[in-house]
């Protein structure tokens, strides 16, 4: 777990060097801290098997999208 989030850390801190401007450095930095709160969260989602869960949602609601999209 610590080692995810120290490879996360070296990870954000590069990608917020190759940036070319900083005008996007806020939004980069939240969307990298979601995946950050993402990271942290992964043990109570295997606890509680949460990701098997939630992978049948996404599907079940990928194809409902589809079948809109064909009406």
């Amino acid at each position: 777990m610590v080692r995810y989030a120290a490879v996360f850390y070296l990870l954000e801190q590069m990608v917020l060097n190759l940036l070319p401007s900083k005008i996007y450095e806020k939004y980069v930095r939240f969307y990298l801290g979601l995946l950050l709160v993402l990271i942290f969260l992964q043990p109570i989602f295997r606890i509680f098997q949460l990701t098997e869960q939630m992978d049948a949602q996404a599907l079940v609601y990928e194809l409902e999208q589809e079948v809109e999209n064909l009406r």
